[in-house]
């Protein structure tokens, strides 16, 4: 099955013209023209890029970025910058946000092919290799499920399990207590903070004195923060 692409470009000649561009080495494309359109079309269809401009109308492209990356959902997408913005400023926020790669306009359409056909391939070969996930002697095994701590394995449960996937490949960033909710109930509404408190601290128990890595946002959420 072909790759599917996401270009986001308020821009609708220059959106159209990438599109075509990306039809032609055989991609599925679609494009829309501001980040409320894309965030509502990634709530329900998958992606396997992302190719974002930053200057949209409404929400900023920045924020689409980092509403995405907050998102179990869509945190792993990878994301394109494609932005007339070319100064230093710009291109370490979108990459520091989660962006992937930065590209400043005007680009040849030979290489916003080889750029796209680039951070595909690395994505695909990373998911080849080993779907493992590690960070301060935490080490996941997404395929199997098992969690390991300094060489010692955790019993932990599901919910367990995805909020610490979530939390180490999100580290350094606030998770909301909606994002986590999210994580523990599929989007019930009835999940209170109380509730996300618990599961938190059940897992800090289990991770022994590496629980003290997920710090408490008081009032806002969690973050993991590698020592």
């Amino acid at each position: 099955m072909p790759s599917s692409i996401l270009i986001v470009d308020d821009d609708r000649t220059i959106g159209h013209v990438m599109k075509e561009a990306l039809l032609k080495e055989g991609y599925q494309v679609k494009h829309v023209e501001d980040a409320d359109s894309a965030y509502a079309l990634l709530q329900h269809q998958s992606f396997d890029l992302v190719l974002l401009d930053i200057n949209l109308p409404g929400i900023s492209g920045l924020k689409l970025l980092e509403l995405l990356k907050q998102e179990p959902k869509t945190a792993s997408l990878p994301v394109i910058i494609s932005s007339i913005r070319g100064d230093e400023s710009n291109k370490v926020k979108g990459l520091e946000i989660g962006a992937d790669d930065y590209m400043v306009k005007p680009t040849s359409l030979k290489e916003l092919q080889a750029r796209v056909k680039a951070l595909l391939r690395r994505t695909q070969r990373s998911g080849q290799m080993s779907n493992i996930v590690e960070s301060n002697g935490i080490r996941l095994d997404l395929d199997r499920q098992e969690a390991w701590v300094e060489g010692q394995r955790l019993e932990l449960t599901q919910v367990e399990f995805q909020i610490l996937i979530l939390l180490i490949k999100r580290q350094g960033m606030l998770l909301s207590y909606q994002v986590l909710s999210e994580v523990i109930s599929s989007g019930a509404k009835d999940i209170t903070s109380q509730t996300v408190y618990v599961h938190i601290n059940n897992l800090r128990k289990k991770l022994g004195r590496k629980g003290r890595l997920i710090e408490t946002v008081y009032g806002m959420g969690y973050k993991f923060f590698p020592s």
